[in-house]
């Protein structure tokens, strides 16, 4: 079975388990131009995941690791974790009301976390060392991002 194929199963089994009609793209690169695996779009209701970016946040944080399927997988489920949240619109549109910048990177923090918490409960073969890992390395930016304000 070709890579293709293989996301294309893990795509499957991971909106059968997630009981999500959102529409899964794979696409080679991020036309933004940014190290982003995937994306969700809630006006489309779709998510995007962007191949070569996958093998590259995989080799980042797993060098030389044959791991890409099950990150693939994280990634995917991290997604889905957005698609799947009913308090994304309430959040967003809360974000998008709010002026104070520390609160607009709070927001941003919730909904993440919140993605990653739906998350873990579609890979539950995944171990959770794995998972955490990837977790903490997503969250890392939003982390630092609250730390900036809090810095004296």
């Amino acid at each position: 079975m070709t890579e293709h194929n293989k996301i294309i199963q893990i795509a499957n089994e991971l909106l059968y388990v997630s009981n999500s009609l959102v529409e899964v793209k794979i696409e080679e690169n991020c036309p933004l131009n940014r190290n982003i695996g995937g994306k969700y779009s809630l006006n489309e209701h779709s998510i995007t995941l962007y191949i070569a970016e996958i093998k590259k946040q995989c080799e980042l944080l797993f060098p030389g690791k044959n791991v890409f399927l099950d990150y693939t997988a994280v990634i995917l489920a991290h997604e889905l974790g957005h698609a799947t949240d009913e308090s994304l619109l309430t959040l967003i549109e809360l974000q998008e009301k709010t002026k104070e910048p520390l609160k607009r990177r709070q927001i941003d923090f919730l909904i993440e976390f919140q993605a990653w918490k739906n998350a873990k409960n579609l890979v539950p073969n995944i171990p959770s060392s794995f998972f955490n890992y990837i977790k903490r390395h997503s969250l890392e930016y939003y982390y630092n991002e609250m730390n900036r304000y809090y810095a004296v």
